[in-house]
């Protein structure tokens, strides 16, 4: 089988739901042909029309972590325009989970991202960043690294996640910027019973 189109990257994907856009947040733990240490989150646009082989980036941001897992999942709730496109998880490499708008990511010019755009710019399409909760506030966060990440496709406000030492949370996304965690669940089971 042909390949029809390319990215030259060491990342992890996530097909948008109802868009012609694919994510790719750099992999935690590979070494890319560069040798590069950076992590950035890309959006590449699904043109099956033209004729070249390699995807087009739409937008990108850097990301303070490499990525262990990616999810897109559609529009929570509310439907609103700005998150037409829904939202990308990324579980990354310190236990955190990175929540970004796709939309805004993709209305950066990509000439203009490394050389003009502040930092505010590119931070305005992270919505948040989740963690496991810890008394009263939400802190970082899982100490292995989130191992499963996943949308809800009944409820697209939900997000589940999971990491080494067995505790799954469900995240409520209804309102993107003020995320809710419902109680973690401890789930007991032998180390050698985990597949990735």
């Amino acid at each position: 089988m042909a390949c029809i189109k390319s990215a030259p990257r060491s990342a992890l994907v996530a097909f948008a739901p109802d868009a012609p856009y694919l994510a790719a947040g750099t992999m935690a733990g590979a070494v890319d042909l560069s040798f590069s240490s950076t992590a950035n989150l890309e959006i590449f646009e699904l043109d099956f029309q033209s004729d070249a082989h390699t995807l087009p980036v739409a937008g990108a941001c850097p990301s303070d972590e490499r990525f262990n897992r990616l999810s897109w999942g559609k529009p929570p709730g509310s439907s609103s325009v700005e998150f037409s496109l829904g939202l990308v998880a990324g579980g990354l490499s310190d236990g955190s989970i990175g929540i970004w708008n796709p939309l805004k990511l993709i209305r950066i010019p990509m000439w203009n991202l490394f050389f003009i755009c502040s930092s505010d710019d590119l931070n305005d399409s992270s919505v948040a960043k989740l963690a496991k909760h810890v008394g009263p506030v939400i802190t970082v966060s899982y100490s292995f690294g989130v191992r499963g990440l996943e949308f809800s496709t009944l409820s697209p406000n939900l997000l589940a996640s999971g990491a080494d030492e067995g505790e799954l949370c469900i995240w409520d996304l209804a309102n993107p910027s003020e995320p809710q965690v419902f109680p973690s669940l401890r789930v007991r089971m032998c180390q050698e019973s985990l597949v990735y």
